[in-house]
């Protein structure tokens, strides 16, 4: 099938690589389907990702956190492993959301509301973490950063 993007123009993509959110993404719940994509095409492990809506309308740049932060460990509760229809947590692939800065130290992810993409049935959700362990501002490019996220030094 065919859509149209603004980053990348017209492209063709496969069915079976749509992966539907059955909830939306929070404040974008009436789009269903999206597909990941490489910013560059030609590179297929890059960590970091573009979530394009089908429709062409929203996009999200995705960044694997594991890439980042080996220790990241998010837990679903049980009513989110349900929605997902997951059967084996090794299924589940986990993605957090960039707000890209001016900067390079201004960019920060999501920790604490990551999206979740049952990797078997295409089946994914943002899902709220339970507990503050995670923020919901991190600077991916700094080495510290104080409890409030204001950053005290840069790498």
């Amino acid at each position: 099938m065919q859509i149209m993007t603004k980053d990348f123009g017209e492209l063709e993509i496969s069915q079976d690589s749509i992966i539907t959110f059955p909830k939306g993404i929070m404040a974008f719940e009436e789009i269903k389907d999206y597909v990941l994509l490489n910013y560059e095409l030609d590179i297929e492990n890059s960590p970091i990702k573009c979530l394009q809506s089908i429709s062409g309308n929203v996009s999200f740049t995705v960044v694997d956190p594991f890439c980042f932060l080996p220790d990241y460990a998010p837990v679903l509760n049980n009513a989110d492993k349900k929605l997902l229809a997951v059967d084996d947590d090794k299924d589940l692939r986990f993605l957090v959301i960039a707000v890209i800065g001016e900067t390079m130290a201004e960019t920060v992810v999501n920790l604490r509301s990551p999206i979740v993409i049952n990797t078997v049935n295409r089946r994914a959700m943002q899902v709220i973490l339970e507990g503050d362990q995670y923020p919901l501002k991190y600077h991916l490019f700094v080495t510290d950063v104080d409890k409030d996220g204001e950053v005290a030094e840069q790498c």
